[in-house]
């Protein structure tokens, strides 16, 4: 049997205790990452109304050049406050109100749960995923619903700008698998702590899909996304979602 050096041993020593400080100190900054993530995230989330909201306004596809695809009405109802959180999407035929179809969501903990009715009877049919697109548009259910702001599974990933505006920027993991969608990058306004920018990941974590807000305005006595746009890469065009209506109750 070989025996090593009271040298070599003492080498081995030291360098297992080094490999623990680096573990240590990465461990370290992994948790503040975190932690900093959570902060930014909860702030946020503590501008956004409790009580019923009810938005509603125009969704309008567009070529680049300003070509209107398709257009619809919706109405979407939040309730982030109620224990479970729940959300609901009418999707609406343009200047009309025959109803094309209905999401409703919940949320409990992990576990987010969809039902989607049809038409203007509103048959029960197949729920979508999160990341299932709204009709023919660019937006998804994970869009309007902006359930990722609750999601726990947080870190830093820098600073960036939005709109001209500075951010911290946070990517938020989903608490349970949704397919097409392995994260969501968020840029959060550091002086007002309000959402300016999302991206949909894939799982070599590039963007598939963008939002972007264009606009604020105060409505009810609360600032809120007056519009924003989303497009799908390379789709070659835009869904734009205007917010005409806010009701608080």
């Amino acid at each position: 049997m070989r025996i090593l050096s009271i040298g070599v041993w003492v080498g081995v020593v030291v360098l297992c205790l080094a490999g623990c400080g680096l573990a240590s100190e990465a461990e370290a900054a992994a948790i503040e990452s975190r932690e900093s993530a959570a902060a930014i995230l909860e702030a946020c989330t503590a501008n956004l109304p409790r009580e019923k909201m009810t938005l509603s306004g125009v969704l309008a596809v567009r070529r680049r050049r300003g070509f209107v695809v398709s257009e619809n009405r919706y109405e979407l109802v939040l309730e982030w406050g109620a224990v479970p959180s729940r959300a609901m999407v009418t999707l609406y035929e343009a200047n009309s109100t025959k109803i094309v179809e209905r999401v409703a969501m919940t949320r409990s903990g992990r576990q987010a749960n969809l039902t989607l009715f049809s038409g203007q009877e509103l048959t029960p049919a197949e729920p979508p995923s999160l990341a299932g697109r709204v009709g023919g548009t660019d937006l998804t259910w994970l869009d309007l619903t902006m359930d990722y702001l609750w999601w726990r599974d947080v870190r830093l990933d820098g600073v960036g700008r939005a709109k001209g505006r500075e951010c911290d920027i946070i990517v938020a993991t989903p608490p349970s698998p949704i397919p097409g969608c392995a994260g969501v990058r968020l840029w959060i306004d550091k002086k007002l702590g309000f959402l300016m920018q999302a991206e949909q990941l894939d799982p070599q974590g590039e963007p598939v899909r963008r939002m972007w807000v264009q606009s604020v305005k105060k409505m009810s006595e609360r600032w809120m996304i007056r519009d924003m746009e989303v497009e799908m890469m390379g789709s070659g065009h835009r869904t734009r979602l205007y917010v005409e209506h806010l009701i608080l109750s």
